[in-house]
């Protein structure tokens, strides 16, 4: 099987499938009259198709290395941000909504572009990869600017001690365990953004700084506008 060339040919057309089906979703969801059942059906399709989406990598991963019980929690960044997009989806709830916001239009989009496969397209793992990834990131841009569960001011700093604190837990896990989630021990073995911050422990720090920033940034279409506060 031939390894996927990143920002190839195939590599740009999984990334234009995922971003066209974000924008189109959010145009449908903010037409006019909004449709409630229009949204269940987006909200509960995504969902519904997250879940097996993620049984069956896990199932596919069993033959690799078998199954226990560090292979059933959501360690990897990607199962938790399936899981926070799947209850995100699901119930709507503010804070759950505003994590899946931040993750899967950061990470999750970064991995995307860096993808840590060794295998492309039509590769089922390889295909997993992007469609889980893409619905995370496509379920973030719905959640948010489709049926309108827009963050609140301060979202990005409360996500950014969440995910520092979620990093801390899995570095005792990684330590205890002798495994590398979140790439806390050592580089991913594909060319990463990684490889650009320096040596461990250093690019840990940096990666850190850049989920700061992109955070920020993240909260730029949700600023007030000194226009709104005049008005308000």
């Amino acid at each position: 099987m031939r390894p996927l060339v990143r920002f190839g040919l195939e590599h740009w057309i999984a990334l234009a499938v995922i971003a066209a089906t974000a924008v189109g979703l959010v145009r449908l969801l903010r037409r006019e009259p909004r449709s409630a059942a229009v949204e269940n059906v987006v909200r509960l399709g995504l969902a519904a198709f997250l879940l097996v989406g993620l049984l069956i990598a896990l199932i596919d991963a069993i033959p690799l290395r078998g199954l226990d019980w560090i292979d059933i929690l959501p360690l990897h960044f990607c199962d938790f941000a399936v899981l926070v997009a799947i209850v995100a989806l699901a119930t709507k709830r503010q804070a759950i909504c505003e994590l899946l916001y931040f993750w899967g239009l950061s990470g999750t989009v970064i991995a995307m572009l860096m993808p840590d496969v060794d295998r492309g397209f039509p590769d089922a793992r390889c295909a997993s990869f992007f469609a889980l990834h893409g619905v995370v990131a496509v379920s973030a841009a719905v959640v948010a600017f489709g049926i309108g569960v827009r963050p609140r001011p301060g979202a990005n700093w409360s996500v950014f001690l969440f995910t520092n604190l979620y990093a801390a837990v899995i570095a005792v896990i990684d330590w205890t365990a002798r495994e590398n989630f979140l790439y806390l021990r050592a580089k991913p073995s594909e060319p990463s953004i990684l490889d650009v911050m320096g040596p461990w422990p250093w690019y840990i720090l940096a990666a850190d700084a850049l989920a700061w920033v992109i955070f920020w940034a993240l909260m730029i279409p949700f600023r007030e506008r000194p226009a709104d506060t005049k008005g308000a």
